[in-house]
């Protein structure tokens, strides 16, 4: 048996140590009613965490968390890469932690993807490393067992993996989304291609009113049509570039609320609604808002912004970068 080695873990400011802590206890409250937004809430602490950032003193309390969030919400290949990316961190430092929790929660995503020979590879390294029952605290009992029986066959761990832990996950998905009936549709697209017209034009003040009026066609709960996902962020855009602040935000929360198309993941409502809290000089909520936004959809979603919001991001960018 390799014996456990420790390294020095870099100390986080505790300014945002708390403010990890409470995005990982909002995704908590959130598990039972909203897996999807649990695991927006624990990607948001994620981006938060600075450089090296595999190696301070709230990794194992972030990823621990997030990655199984991941998995819960179906976002399978992504916790799969960031757990490879954080044992391969661990392999490669001269002075590894060797601590086997990320080992587990990385051969627990390789079953998410049908890869039980790969996840029993990882499983026998973590017991190299000394691996005992409370690493495997609060996970299911498939994976204890297939640590310490690590003869079970592929055909076995697959059929208990799918009854085990896919099925009960299944029972607790998302509804479908609502659809408009197409009479309601027909209605809204005059008011729709006015709206497109007068934004064109630069006349947002007019298309933000013709949009509301097409908004106010859907019925309620308006957040489980896809539709208002779409006219709400562009409402809370048009508002935005009028620099009202107050009114883009209340529609720009509308579009992050929407259920039919996962608002909390659209990179572009993330984007403005962190420009938007950076005008309200709410500068803590608009860090995490852009790095959000930046991580799903990268550089080029900010190609064509201003540079007050560009110099910011790229500040909170910085500790990533060093």
């Amino acid at each position: 048996m390799v014996k456990r080695k420790i390294r020095k873990t870099v100390p986080l400011p505790n300014a945002l140590e708390n403010m990890l802590h409470e995005l990982l206890q909002e995704a908590a409250t959130l598990q039972a009613t909203d897996i999807r937004l649990a695991a927006d809430k624990t990607a948001a602490a994620w981006a938060l965490v600075p450089a090296p950032r595999f190696n301070t003193n709230c990794t194992l309390m972030v990823l621990n968390d997030h990655l199984l969030r991941l998995l819960d919400a179906g976002r399978v290949q992504e916790a799969s890469n960031i757990a490879g990316l954080w044992v391969a961190d661990i392999e490669s430092s001269p002075e590894p932690v060797h601590d086997p929790r990320p080992y587990i929660l990385f051969a627990a995503s390789l079953l998410y993807l049908h890869k039980p020979t790969e996840a029993k590879t990882i499983l026998r390294m973590a017991r190299n490393y000394g691996a005992r029952k409370w690493d495997f605290k609060g996970l299911p009992l498939l994976y204890w067992e297939l640590f310490t029986h690590p003869q079970m066959t592929d055909a076995v761990v697959m059929e208990r993996f799918e009854q085990e832990i896919l099925q009960p996950i299944a029972q607790q998905a998302a509804p479908e989304p609502f659809e408009l009936h197409p009479f309601i549709i027909d209605h809204m697209q005059p008011l729709l291609q006015q709206g497109h017209s007068a934004f064109a034009a630069g006349n947002y003040e007019k298309a933000a009113r013709a949009w509301i009026r097409a908004l106010k066609q859907i019925p309620d709960p308006q957040a489980a049509f896809g539709q208002s996902l779409t006219l709400n962020a562009a409402i809370g855009d048009a508002f935005f570039l009028l620099r009202d602040y107050h009114q883009a935000m209340s529609y720009l929360e509308a579009a992050k609320a929407n259920t039919a198309e996962d608002g909390q993941t659209n990179a572009f409502v993330l984007m403005r609604l962190g420009e938007t809290l950076l005008e309200m000089e709410e500068h803590w909520h608009a860090r995490e808002y852009l790095l959000r936004a930046h991580m799903l959809a990268g550089e080029k979603l900010f190609e064509n912004e201003e540079q007050p919001y560009l110099d910011f991001l790229h500040t909170c960018l910085k500790p990533a970068r060093r």
